[in-house]
This record gives C-alpha cells, structure tokens and sequence, in this order.
C-alpha cells in the first residue's frame, strides 16, 4: 500500500541551510557588476533545460533577480527580454518532458486552457490594445500550465520543494536585516517602508506574505522537535513584514487564516483536529499571552501602533479617506469602465486611466510588450473591467476547479499558503503578472497546491 506523505514534514536543517548558502552566494555574485545579472540569467537558461525541476528552480531565480534593491544590484543589459527567455525556456522544457508521461490531464488544466482562449478572443476582437492584451493571455497560460504541470510531475517523483522555498526565503529575509541601518539601502524607495535587498516595500511585503503564511501554520498547526528555530525567523519575518507597511499583506495574512479556519469547520475533519491541537501550541499561548500584556499595560500604545500601521502616519485621516486615497479612486475608475463595456471589458492587462498613465515598453526587434505595467486596485474589480462578466465567469470557474483541487489534496499549511497568496490581490492585482511578482506567488501556488507526495522516500531537488 502506497504511504501518502506530507511534503512539509520532509524538509530539514541541512537541506534548507545548502539552499540558503547558494542563494547568499548567487547575491553575493549579482553585486559584483551590473552585468552580472546577464550572466546568471543565460545560465539559467542552460539550466533550465536539464530538466521539469532545474526548471522550476531557474523560474524561482528569475524572480529573486528582478525585484532585487536596485542601491545594491544597479542591473544593466536586457534583463527583461532575458527574463522572458528563460520563460520560454523553463515552460518548454517541462512541457517537452511531460509529453512522455501518460498520466490524466486535470479537469483544472481544462478550465485554464478553455479562460485562456475566451480572453485571447476577447483580446482578438474587442481591446484597447490588442497586442498587449494578446501577448499577455498567451504568456500567463503559458506560465501558468507550466508551473501546475511541473509542480505535478515533481510531486509524482516525490520531489520535496519545502526546503527550496524556505531556504529562499531565509536567506533574502537575514541578509536584508542589516540593510535596517542603512537607509540609503533599506529604504532606498521612499525613506518610510522597508525594503531590505528587493526594490520595492510592497514587493518585500509580498515576497513574506508566504514565508510568513508557512511558518505560522507549521509553528501552529505542526510543531515538530527539532523545528525550534523556526521560531526566530518568524519573529524576524513579522517584524520585516510589519516595517514594510504593506497593510495589504496583512489583510491577506489574516484572511488565509480565517478561510483555513472555515474550511477545518465545515469540511475537513483532520483540519479540524490540526486546528484545536493548535490552541494547546507554544506559539498560540505566547501570542495570547504577549497580546494581553500590552493591551492590559499598555493600551494607547497597542492602538497608536495600529493606527500608524493603517494609515501610515497620515495624520487626521479616518478609514474612509484612507481608502480613497490608496485604492478608492482606482475602484471607481475601474467600475465605471467596466459599466461602459460589460460584456468584454476594455481588454486583458491593459489600463484606460486618467490618474495612472499607460505606457507599454516595447522591444524594438520584435515588437512585443515585454513590460506593461498597469496599477489595478484588486483582482475581482480588475477582472470586471478588463474582461467583463464573460472573461469573469470563465476565470471563477477555473478558480473555484483550483480551489477545489487545492483542497482535497488536504495538506493544511500549504492550503494557508496559497490562500494567502490568493488574498494578496485583494490589494495588489498581480495574480496575472507572471513576468513579475505573478510568477512568484504562482510558484508558491504551484508548491501548494500538489503539495502529497506518492512515495515512501522523498528526494530533494538537484542545488
């Protein structure tokens, strides 16, 4: 009988420790030149190729390297274009290798394959910018069927990706806490959020959002000895997090929990013994305790942090106006495009804004979008406007197949993972920018979601 195995009981000290120091040393190396990360990048693409997991892992280094803190890692060349071609590559090589594999395709991939074609019509007949809305569909089902097809292969050769990830994770979150003291570096962007060795606050915020989602569920919900000093890079990862200011990770934090929690409740019988194993947790007693401290000793201060937290230190502004100025104004915007062209949107990851310019970086050889970026309030109001209630039903038909999947796989943490990761375009609508942070959480959601392991003994992936 074959032993079902949960991957996020397989990963170990000296594994994520190997995974760590390789990506101290790959930054180490990007520092030194600004071309250095042309030459990472053609290595990956050789890399890429050797297999569906040394693709996969070329895919999650690409990502490190274009959101990395331009103070530190001043990059020059064509590493946009490079980016895409190591797309190309990774997609194709697990493509190629999984044609040999004769196993059932998925009802999701089905569903993503059926949204993917309605919005490259929609694309076809009815966008502001049809080359962009094109180049766009075709790029995130491409990326996106990778990434669900390599994860499943891997999870079928009982590759354990935990200590990758966490490895990743641990290394970028110890490395940007020095950068505290150094302003010029820490808070390059704007000298008010932190953001460590990535280039944005925000994209720091996101890149924790999953390493905190993970080791909250693991500390919680599945403690194991020897696990202990799991417990201070959480602190290091809330507190990074909370420097940040990205209240949108936050919320995403919190919604993944609370949907976990729902989800125990309702449907999940061994969730929901994980769940009340979980108060008797030494996390759960200290955040209790540590909470009702500070709130019973220290009250104005608990709420002041809060506030600042909420309105980033705009004085005299209540939740309304707080909204407005943040995101209010683009949900309005959005809305009322969307009621101009109900049926098929104004087009797939294009803008038709008055406050936010429009701007497509095109390359000059081919003529293809290889950036357009758009500031979209969150996803479901982006949907709306972009791809109308038609592009809309079809994606919330392939979302819920997704969550569907996600959930009878049954593996609890990596379940808060995704959620977490879904809930982050509440605030930020990246969900489809796969040649950006979208192809980061998408590899977490990948991870996540074909997270059982069919083997007796898992193998580690090839650093």
């Amino acid at each position: 009988m074959v032993k079902v195995i949960d991957k996020s009981e397989l990963f170990t000290l000296s594994q994520t420790l190997r995974v760590a120091i390789l990506i101290v040393f790959l930054l180490t190396v990007l520092a030194l030149h600004p071309y250095a990360s042309c030459f990472v990048l053609i290595l990956l693409c050789i890399w890429s190729l050797m297999g569906t997991a040394q693709a996969i892992q070329a895919l999650s280094l690409l990502v490190l390297i274009k959101i990395l803190n331009p103070a530190i890692y001043p990059n020059e060349g064509p590493i946009s274009l490079l980016g895409w071609v190591v797309i190309a590559l990774a997609g194709a090589r697990i493509f190629i290798d999984n044609l040999r594999v004769t196993w059932k395709i998925q009802l999701v991939l089905l569903w993503l394959l059926l949204f993917s074609a309605v919005i490259l019509l929609e694309s076809i007949f009815f966008s502001y910018y049809r080359v962009v809305s094109t180049f766009k569909i075709v790029s995130f089902a491409y990326l996106a069927l990778a990434v669900l097809i390599g994860f499943k292969a891997t999870a079928n050769k009982s590759v354990d990706w935990t200590s990758w990830f966490l490895g990743i994770w641990i290394a970028v979150t110890v490395l940007s806490a020095p950068t505290f003291f150094f302003p010029r570096i820490g808070f390059f962007l704007d000298g008010m959020g932190f953001q460590g060795l990535l280039n944005h606050p925000q994209t720091f915020a996101i890149f924790l959002v999953p390493m905190v989602a993970w080791l909250m569920g693991r500390l919680l919900f599945l403690p194991l000895k020897g696990h202990y000093w799991l417990y201070s890079i959480l602190t290091l990862a809330w507190a990074s997090l909370f420097l940040t200011r990205g209240r949108t990770a936050l919320v995403a934090v919190i919604m993944g929990f609370t949907v976990v929690i729902l989800i125990g409740l309702i449907k999940r019988n061994e969730w929901r013994k994980l769940l009340r194993r979980s108060i008797f947790s030494p996390i759960f007693l200290v955040l209790i305790i540590s909470y009702l401290a500070i709130a019973l000793f220290r009250p104005p201060t608990v709420l002041e942090v809060v506030r600042s937290f909420i309105f980033k230190d705009l004085p005299d502004m209540g939740i309304s106006e707080s909204f407005k100025k943040s995101r209010g104004f683009l949900i309005v915007e959005s809305m009322d495009n969307f009621i101009q062209n109900k049926w098929f949107g104004i087009g797939f990851g294009v803008s038709d804004s008055i406050f936010i310019p429009f701007d497509p970086v095109v390359e000059p050889l081919t003529g293809l979008p290889l950036a357009a970026p758009t500031e979209k309030p969150m996803l479901p109001v982006a949907l709306l406007e972009e791809t109308g209630i038609i592009g809309t039903a079809f994606f919330t038909l392939f979302l819920f197949t997704l969550m569907k999947l996600l959930i009878s796989n049954g593996n609890l943490i990596l379940s808060l993972v995704f959620l977490t990761c879904l809930f982050l375009n509440i605030g930020e609508m990246i969900f489809f920018s796969v040649g950006g942070l979208g192809l980061y959480i998408w590899l977490i959601m990948g991870w996540a979601t074909y997270s059982r392991l069919e083997r007796h003994k898992a193998i580690k992936p090839t650093t």
